[in-house]
């Protein structure tokens, strides 16, 4: 008896009489730990059983639904119509929030090092859905690409920006429609129809203005202030202290916005010299968390600004489960950012 394995879940079954007999019998082996029931059994289990996987604690809205909310006019409800970054910055945001979800990752290949960022492999390390819609179908299509692309090629054809025949159906259609419909089952934005000239336009007005000045603080928090604070001072209902990843993404917020050329709407209640000294402090983040490793050995910044931020940071990678290929496809996304029009 004492030869035989026992599923752990069935730990603590009682042995029966006939068992109990067996072992008190001459000659039957005796064990010296007199504490457990189950004594002289060895124990069969599953690692996936006992192992404790760190779950992650999500902020109410994704990094899509932060930039979008970010260019939107809050009485108007719609977009600038003259915003030609905004859809492909989207699209860069949708592999950060999958990356941040643990869904996807650089594929592990040590010759990948002789490419830049942007031109690495992304595969899918997780198919499970995460319970967003635009999240789930774009994480189906890049499951069901047998071949793995680079970070640009999927943010193209997310986009539709790169047009291939065979590849016309990974295009994700009405983002912002999809967005600004998931802020409004969201309490965030409410709907209503307007009349431009020929036509009559659906637009998504902001109802819950304390939402959007959260994500504004949290901004303004990394661009303008000397320390850097998201244990106190930005702690929301949507965005709780708890928050995994929440200093990396508030940074992939401000360059999700910085390339979306949605940051000046954030910045529009400073002065000049703040205003230019924010967007300065924009390019240097940027630049900072677009290669990897993360430029986290300055001791602070030449503008003074955020001298906190690599301290907190560094210490956030330590303590998440994060693997450095998911990290370093953060930072290719960002990468991508830096070459946009509206960051040159």
């Amino acid at each position: 008896m004492s030869g035989t394995l026992q599923r752990r879940r069935g730990g603590g079954s009682k042995l029966t009489a006939n068992a109990r007999n067996s072992e008190d019998a001459p000659g039957s082996p005796t064990t010296s730990s007199p504490n457990t029931e189950t004594v002289g059994h060895k124990i069969g289990y599953d690692e996936r059983d006992i192992h404790d996987r760190k779950e992650l604690n999500l902020p109410l809205l994704t990094l899509m639904e932060e930039v979008l909310l970010m260019g939107l006019k809050d009485k108007e409800g719609y977009l600038s119509f003259w915003n030609d970054n905004i859809s492909y910055a989207l699209r860069g945001c949708i592999l950060l929030e999958l990356a941040f979800r643990n869904r996807i990752s650089l594929v592990n290949d040590p010759a990948r090092r002789r490419f830049e960022l942007s031109d690495r492999l992304i595969e899918v390390i997780d198919p499970e859905p995460t319970g967003e819609v635009l999240l789930d179908e774009a994480l189906k299509i890049m499951k069901n690409d047998e071949s793995n692309l680079s970070v640009t090629n999927w943010i193209d054809l997310l986009s539709g920006e790169a047009w291939t025949l065979m590849k016309i159906n990974y295009q994700l259609k009405q983002v912002r429609e999809r967005l600004a419909k998931g802020l409004v089952d969201k309490g965030v934005l409410r709907t209503e129809r307007k009349n431009f000239f020929l036509f009559d336009m659906a637009t998504h007005p902001v109802a819950d203005k304390m939402s959007k000045e959260f994500i504004k603080s949290r901004i303004l928090n990394l661009l303008v202030a000397r320390n850097v604070d998201l244990e106190t001072s930005n702690v929301n209902d949507q965005f709780p202290r708890e928050t995994s990843f929440k200093y990396l993404r508030s940074i992939a917020l401000v360059c999700g916005s910085y390339a979306a050329n949605v940051l000046e709407n954030v910045l529009i209640s400073l002065n000049y010299d703040k205003r230019d000294q924010a967007f300065a402090r924009a390019d240097e983040i940027l630049n900072d968390y677009s290669e990897f490793p993360f430029n986290t050995k300055s001791a602070s910044s030449p503008l003074g600004l955020g001298l906190n931020l690599s301290s907190e940071v560094t210490q956030e990678i330590e303590k998440s489960s994060a693997s450095d290929l998911q990290l370093e496809l953060i930072a290719a996304v960002l990468s991508v950012f830096a070459r946009m029009d509206s960051i040159l």
